[in-house]
């Protein structure tokens, strides 16, 4: 039997039906996820994952294999549960693992990689943790793979996608206009895949896992630069009355030291978060990749359709500002 933790989450939701549904247990926390497959409600963040002993006793014997894939994905920010639920939670499912004699597939993030990761020490609570999480699972004494998505952007063909994230961040800030610049370089790449790229190659590692092994679901080389993501959106952005050539890019350290000191308080919060996630972005070398879907056309068409359902989900639930 399969566990799939996360299942509600942008990973999650997408890769639920790519799975065997009469062999898999959707672990869920608070959303229900719309599926045929058995579902449990679980709390990570707890020893024995919140369950009674008999509970957790009766999971333990019917699993085989666990893809952990709930976390808190805050990129930018310092969220108080980071650590409660992206180490100690991946503690307690090394532990439920251990314990069941089950195969472990962890999912991380491309930009805790200390190799190809950000290019100078960033102040992000979110990389450290995950860090700490693979050291968790390298030393846990599994089976395991290490799974290691880059930005998660919405659906290749519609954009869809669970929950916005750090992506749709940025799409919003310059659609909508919220800052007077963008901490951000033209020649910066954003390595960013789609969320159903992500789960069909993760539904492939499942079935044929080589174990000890970390995969890089990313663009890598393929990446686009800030530059061509912002020509490739100039027509989508003239509709919605946007001129992208008069938004000022600049370095996120000049931004840093010269221009936010000098901001209201409201727009220098803001204007920080972008910076540190540009910081996070700005990586020491291209990812290495296992995706051969990643190439620049294909990630050009996934932009416009992520474009395309953003802004659809404005006329009905806007943004929060």
């Amino acid at each position: 039997m399969i566990l799939l933790t996360g299942a509600s989450g942008v990973i999650g939701c997408e890769l639920a039906p790519r799975l065997p549904q009469d062999r898999t247990v959707l672990a869920r926390h608070r959303a229900r996820p719309e599926s045929e497959a058995r579902q449990i409600a679980l709390d990570i963040r707890q020893p024995k994952l919140g369950l009674s002993a008999a509970a957790y006793d009766a999971l333990c014997a019917e699993l085989d294999t666990i893809i952990h894939c709930a976390a808190i994905t805050d990129m930018s920010g310092q969220v108080p549960e980071l650590s409660a639920t992206n180490i100690a939670g991946v503690q307690h499912v090394v532990d439920l693992a251990q314990v069941a004699g089950a195969r472990l597939h962890f999912v991380s993030t491309a930009y805790c990689s200390e190799t190809y990761g950000p290019a100078a020490d960033v102040a992000s609570d979110y990389v450290a943790s995950k860090r700490a999480a693979e050291a968790v699972v390298r030393s846990s004494g599994l089976d395991w793979t290490i799974i290691r998505p880059s930005i998660i952007a919405g659906h290749s063909k519609t954009g869809e996608i669970a929950n916005f994230q750090g992506f749709h961040l940025f799409i919003a800030t310059i659609l909508k206009g919220r800052l007077p610049i963008i901490p951000v370089t033209r020649q910066a790449q954003c390595d960013f895949v789609p969320v159903d790229w992500v789960a069909q190659a993760i539904a492939k590692i499942i079935a044929a896992p080589v174990w000890g092994r970390t995969y890089w679901l990313t663009a890598g080389k393929a990446a686009l630069t800030i530059d061509e993501m912002m020509r490739a959106g100039t027509p989508f952005a003239a509709s919605m009355g946007r001129d992208l050539d008069r938004i000022d890019l600049i370095a996120p350290d000049q931004v840093e030291a010269e221009i936010l000191p000098r901001l209201p308080t409201r727009l220098r919060d803001r204007l920080s978060m972008l910076i540190n996630l540009s910081k996070v972005m700005a990586r020491r070398a291209p990812f290495p990749s296992d995706l051969a879907a990643a190439d620049k056309a294909q990630l050009e068409s996934a932009l416009l359709a992520n474009l395309d359902y953003w802004a659809a989900q404005q006329m009905a639930t806007p943004v929060q500002e």
